[in-house]
């Protein structure tokens, strides 16, 4: 199995065998925010791969009702059927029609139900998958505000510039910000 270096990990083991204090800091700041990057990578995949399931579930229960919402419309055509049947039907064979126009009636009471149950299913797999892509966004942009701390680290080992150093911490700090942010809202 073969280790392959980022690019960040090179600036890290040069500054650690550098004499300069600058380059030690940097060489740190780096390691951590490479990292939290790396936890933040891993749980916002997490939360990706849950808020698609939950998708996907909502998709297939829209599917599951919209099958009930046929099966619905084929029993109030086949008792509109029943009724135009009642209608010219000889007096003796009324009652028969009646009745099924009845059956049809309690058939689609129970299916309009099931329907409706499975559609606020789909409603609370959507409020879910919605409540797990909040959190994944938020610790997308966390990852983007490391991201640029840690090359702002990076041109700040090459150019030994403390202020850009100072910036690359406010970029890692709103980082770590938005991360405590997105951690709240799991």
């Amino acid at each position: 199995m073969s280790h392959e270096h980022a690019p960040h990990d090179h600036m890290v083991e040069h500054a650690a065998h550098s004499g300069d204090s600058l380059s030690r800091w940097v060489a740190v700041f780096t390691a951590i925010l490479a990292a939290l990057s790396g936890l933040l990578h891993y749980e916002e995949g997490v939360l990706q791969t849950q808020a698609l399931i939950f998708k996907n579930d909502a998709v297939l229960l829209q599917s599951k009702a919209s099958d009930q919402w046929s099966y619905y419309q084929a029993q109030s055509s086949k008792g509109h059927l029943m009724e135009l049947a009642a209608e010219l039907a000889p007096a003796e064979r009324k009652a028969f029609y009646h009745d099924q126009i009845g059956k049809y009636e309690e058939r689609k009471t129970q299916i309009a139900a099931k329907a409706h149950e499975i559609e606020k299913q789909v409603d609370e797999a959507n409020r879910r998958s919605e409540a797990k892509e909040h959190p994944q966004h938020l610790f997308g942009q966390a990852l983007a505000w490391l991201s640029v701390a840690i090359s702002l680290a990076a041109i700040t080992s090459l150019t030994s510039n403390r202020k850009l150093f100072v910036l690359a911490g406010l970029m890692g700090a709103a980082g770590v910000g938005v991360s405590i942010f997105a951690l709240l809202h799991l």
